[in-house]
């Protein structure tokens, strides 16, 4: 039995199972990347030189760039702040409804020992199941975050420090990570959907372990990639506009790091307490601008690692365990 687009057997029996999400999908990512795209080119036309002049911390503080600026959120920042929000969730959008069925609604309801007693392996039904959501997960997953990344490069500029790279938004729903993300969720949910055997119960299980590996991935984003560090005798640290502050401290006239000169806060004499605890200078630890990308290629390297597993779990408990 063969497809439309070339495909056969098990795989085409796959697709055809997946057709009522796959036109949802469609039809959701469209109108979101079109939403974004829409909203891209009208604020390409909105940055002006004059706008671009108010790029940087010193020039967004004078009176004509914060009342441009304001203007510019309004109508270009603000309106799609809430797409942007909504796409934090798209993870689990594919984790919930393409993964924790996948497996559990046959073996729920006893149809896969129908589908094993013919003539297809184990091997051929597992690597179909999975690879049609796998597909439309990147299929789809990358078509929105590709538009969202677009729009938010035409107004990063322009907005500058009021909306940083480094916040859960954008950093969560532009670039490739998003996509990793949805992978890693989707086999969280197959992986569910095989050891409960329950389409619900597994759906529930999905949103759990998908908001513990978001959460674990957001806290050790920081460290994903190695930070600058700065450091300055009598005066502030230079740390570049927009830069990611992942700590900060006081030095001692050795170099050294001061471990705590929280005491100095409340005294009276600040500046002689530090003097009397050796300090000369501060330090600070950041992530510049440019390791926005390679931050989002180290996490999509974990989450594709981490999927890689789970599908080598799954394929293993299909070949040995399902009974």
């Amino acid at each position: 039995m063969r497809g439309p687009v070339g495909l056969r057997g098990v795989t085409w029996l796959v697709w055809r199972q997946h057709r009522a999400v796959r036109w949802a999908l469609l039809t959701g990512s469209v109108l979101v990347a079109g939403f974004f795209l829409i909203g891209g080119y009208g604020a390409a036309d909105a940055v002006t030189p004059r706008l671009s002049e108010c790029a940087g911390a010193a020039a967004e503080k004078s009176r004509e760039c914060v009342e441009l600026l304001k203007e510019f959120q309004q109508q270009h920042q603000y309106p799609l702040r809430r797409p942007l929000q909504v796409l934090v969730l798209l993870p689990f959008v594919f984790g919930l409804f393409l993964g924790a069925p996948l497996f559990a609604q046959e073996l729920e309801s006893g149809t896969y020992r129908t589908v094993l007693s013919q003539s297809v392996t184990r091997t051929r039904w597992f690597l179909a199941k999975l690879a049609v959501p796998a597909a439309l997960t990147v299929l789809f997953g990358g078509l929105v975050t590709a538009a969202a990344t677009w729009w938010w490069h035409t107004i990063d500029g322009p907005v500058g420090s009021g909306f940083p790279w480094y916040g859960p938004m954008p950093y969560d729903a532009i670039g490739p990570a998003p996509v990793a993300k949805s992978l890693l969720l989707l086999l969280a949910g197959v992986t569910s959907s095989l050891l409960i055997r329950r389409t619900v119960a597994a759906m529930g299980a999905t949103v759990v372990v998908g908001a513990v590996l978001l959460y674990a991935l957001e806290q050790v984003r920081g460290a994903l990639w190695p930070v600058r560090v700065a450091q300055a005798r009598g005066g502030a640290v230079p740390v570049p506009d927009g830069a990611w502050l992942r700590a900060e401290g006081l030095l001692s006239a050795t170099g050294q790091r001061v471990p705590d000169a929280s005491a100095c806060l409340s005294a009276g004499d600040y500046e002689q307490c530090l003097a009397r605890r050796g300090v000369t200078g501060e330090w600070a630890e950041y992530h510049p601008t440019s390791h926005l990308w390679p931050l989002q290629w180290m996490e999509t390297g974990v989450c594709l690692a981490a999927a890689g597993v789970l599908a080598l779990f799954c394929f293993w408990w299909t070949r040995r365990r399902l009974t």
